[in-house]
């Protein structure tokens, strides 16, 4: 593993890298990932990952660090309970990106997920340049932001390369109403003229897509490089059109561009470097970059677990007047659906908050909407520091939930003893179950077939489950395998691995 290691950390400095004057790495469509997703087999990216790989270059090369927007956000559109979150995971991704000297973004649409005011306000808390030469301000038509930058460096020989940066954004994609764009190839024009004689390369920073990627260079020759997003493309070789290499690098953080720049550029030496386990720190040595990652993780759970994040979610779920209470989650399911139960709890859904639990994220909701059963829901899971109680309303402790359910998988059988908390004595599985009033964790009976309600006095539930209701959670980003490499479901797959999971037809 370490002759692995290193055979891997001495391949990213490549011989033409070293020969360029300067290194270009890029980024597109990173959705607000700090961390990988610990779902994914072998999950790629992260910025402790990042960090180490570009330790590692910056030790024989100038590096300029781009990044082609849709950066801060997983969706243009955030569910109300991940807003206050989700601008706070903003701030970190972006803290960390400052910790590794980023120099510039061009912003997507999904940057504007919280609106502009809260987009300014995590722009003026980052020192990284936010550039986009056809975004306006609607009231005024002013620039919204710096058309271009131009970063200096120096060669091995010490002359000094300039790098300028041109951001572009898609005139037709969604803006929040206090800015719009302007045709990028126009924009585009206007700033190629204004940077004659002032730099050595010129660089299209975008955000709209491969297609479009295609038609701005074909009008518009002066731009040697174009690094694009929004398609979210995984071009392994870059597009030639005239003298133009256009690259896009996936996205989250999963492969990382490294192209050697140098005058007269001509695209030699790019390589896409995937952030593995390879880049992981040493255990007992974690970088800078890794103890703000745990600051992270520690003040998201600090956050949704205060008081003050709670105070509008701390009653009890309330069903509409005269029905029942929507979920029932997994523990009355078991009291009838033995058979159903006892397949379950052999499944990876009934271990589901363990992957949680390990990576220092039980109390992420972005993790947990996937992770449990009705968060959200105003007859739901509403508070997180309750994702089990006992009969009785007494909350069991996460960490006590997870030891519980890791038990209750690998119980041979309904009688065999278990312990519930650390104060009761074993007692039988079946016991123990009786016990708990509702455990909205691990993924279970209502993930798929939807609250149960009254059931079986007058909601006679859907044994059907379809695969739509799975892609909800296993997404293109969080289960790969279960996609092509151009990010459509694979129906085989996809039926195969539900099948696995499919409980027993009821008697």
């Amino acid at each position: 593993m370490l002759l692995a290691l290193l055979l891997t950390l001495a391949n990213i400095a490549m011989p033409q890298a070293a020969r360029a004057d300067v290194l270009i790495v890029h980024s597109n469509d990173v959705l607000g990932e700090i961390e990988p997703c610990g779902c994914r087999s072998n999950p790629l990216g992260g910025m402790a990952r990042k960090a180490n790989l570009l330790k590692k270059l910056e030790q024989a090369n100038e590096v300029v660090q781009l990044d082609a927007g849709d950066l801060l956000f997983p969706s243009d559109s955030l569910p109300p309970m991940l807003e206050k979150q989700s601008e706070l995971q903003a701030k970190f991704l972006l803290s960390a990106m400052d910790q590794l000297h980023h120099d510039a973004i061009v912003p997507g649409e999904k940057d504007f997920a919280l609106g502009w005011k809260t987009f300014q306000k995590l722009r003026a808390g980052s020192k990284a340049k936010f550039l986009a030469a056809n975004l306006y301000l609607s009231k005024s038509n002013s620039p919204a932001l710096a058309p271009y930058a131009i970063f200096e460096r120096k060669n091995r020989d010490g002359k000094k390369i300039r790098v300028a940066v041109i951001g572009l954004v898609g005139e037709d994609l969604k803006w929040p109403k206090e800015l719009k764009a302007s045709p990028a190839i126009a924009a585009a024009k206007r700033e190629v003229h204004a940077l004659e004689g002032k730099a050595d390369l010129i660089v299209a920073l975008t955000h709209e897509g491969l297609e479009a990627d295609r038609a701005l260079a074909q009008a518009v020759p002066g731009i040697d490089i174009i690094i694009g997003g929004h398609t979210q493309s995984f071009l392994q070789n870059p597009l030639v059109i005239g003298k133009a290499r256009i690259y896009q690098s996936s996205f989250r953080n999963q492969y990382i561009g490294v192209l050697p720049a140098k005058k007269p550029f001509n695209g030699e030496g790019y390589e896409l470097v995937g952030l593995d386990p390879a880049y992981d720190s040493p255990a007992e040595k974690p970088s800078q970059t890794d103890r703000l990652v745990q600051e992270f993780k520690a003040g998201i759970a600090k956050f949704n677990l205060t008081e003050v994040a709670q105070q509008t979610e701390t009653k009890a779920p309330q069903a509409p007047a005269g029905s029942a209470p929507k979920f029932q989650t997994w523990v009355r399911c078991a009291e009838c659906h033995t058979e159903q139960f006892d397949f379950w709890r052999r499944t990876p859904h009934a271990r589901a908050l363990s992957p949680l639990v390990k990576a220092g994220q039980s109390a992420n909701k972005e993790c947990l909407s996937c992770h449990t059963v009705g968060l959200g829901d105003p007859e739901g899971l509403l508070d997180i520091s309750k994702l089990a109680t006992l009969r009785g309303d007494k909350a069991i402790s996460t960490p006590e939930l997870n030891t519980f359910l890791e038990s209750m998988t690998q119980a041979k059988s309904m009688d065999a003893p278990v312990t519930l908390t650390p104060l009761d004595p074993p007692m039988p599985l079946n016991q123990a179950i009786s016990r708990i009033d509702r455990s909205w964790t691990p993924v279970q009976c209502e993930n798929c077939h939807k609250g149960s309600q009254d059931h079986p006095f007058s909601n006679p539930m859907s044994e059907k489950v379809v695969v739509t209701t799975c892609v909800q959670c296993h997404t293109a980003e969080r289960a790969p395998a279960w996609y092509t490499k151009d990010g459509k479901l694979d129906e085989k797959i996809a039926a195969e691995k539900k099948a696995k999971i499919a409980c027993p037809a009821s008697n």
